[in-house]
């Protein structure tokens, strides 16, 4: 029997105009009505996922920055937040600059301008509708290790995951999680948050908040970033539009996110688990 459900944002509840359709919202409605406790586990963070938080319960905290940050939709109390020191941030930025990798610097969970970056945004990206949509949230700087505090949210590395890849490695500091957030074609981006931090320890946290066990949890998800914690619940259900490395793992795949693929699942596999 499913007790609680966490749902990823893009790619997975959003379809391809980042809208919720409303056959997922009903969905949702159904699932709450049935007992089960829904909620929003999300990559983004507080700032660009809010507008999507009408439909879960206000009093059920939500997963964002793929668990850097837990808060309640309604109060918005925080839970926890998981940061990165300085000299990992620091140590972040030189080594992105060495492999001439852009980078951008998230300083705070709840306010804007809350993304730095020094030079030029890489227009040629496959990411550039991502930054025109956080257009507001962007700050440029002549030096962003300069603009690195106590502590930052999280540093997003954009670029070939080979070079990406070189940089753990050669950090001073092991005190980080780095996360692979998406891929489009050969284009990486890749996030390095404080250490712990991860989809997977937040549904660890609510789980033992609410006192639900693991096999009574499901997650529905379609991205990189998504694959440990599918991989820790009784029932990881997949996209139509995720890569097969997640499909193999899954219990059920659903149809796409331009297909209602929440809602497929919720009719066909969530609510008839026993």
């Amino acid at each position: 029997m499913i007790e609680f459900i966490g749902i990823d944002l893009d790619g997975t509840l959003l379809n391809s105009q980042k809208k919720v359709p409303l056959m997922n919202s009903k969905a949702i409605e159904e699932m709450e009505r049935s007992g089960i406790m829904v909620t929003i586990f999300t990559g983004r963070s507080w700032i660009a996922a809010k507008g999507y938080l009408s439909n879960i319960s206000p009093d059920i905290p939500a997963v964002f920055q793929n668990g850097a940050y837990i808060a309640t939709t309604g109060s918005h109390k925080a839970l926890r937040k998981l940061v990165l020191d300085r000299k990992s941030a620091v140590d972040v930025i030189e080594k992105a600059r060495k492999y001439g990798v852009f980078a951008i610097l998230f300083t705070n969970f709840t306010d804007t301008p809350d993304m730095i970056y020094e030079g030029q945004l890489p227009l040629k990206s496959s990411y550039m509708p991502y930054f025109e949509r956080n257009s507001y949230r962007l700050f440029k700087v002549e030096d962003m290790a300069k603009c690195v505090s106590e502590y930052v949210c999280e540093i997003a590395l954009v670029g070939s995951l080979e070079k990406i890849k070189r940089i753990p490695p050669e950090l001073k500091s092991k005190n980080f999680t780095m996360i692979l957030n998406t891929m489009i074609k050969d284009e990486a981006f890749v996030e390095f948050f404080g250490k712990g931090c991860g989809k997977e320890t937040a549904m660890e946290f609510l789980l033992e908040k609410f006192d639900i066990d693991a096999k009574n949890a499901a997650f529905i998800g379609d991205s990189y970033n998504d694959l440990e914690v599918l991989k820790k619940i009784g029932h990881p259900i997949v996209m139509g539009n995720a890569p097969d490395e997640l499909k193999k793992i899954a219990s059920f795949v659903t149809a796409t996110n331009d297909e209602d693929g929440v809602a497929f699942a919720t009719y066909n596999y969530i609510l008839r688990s026993e």
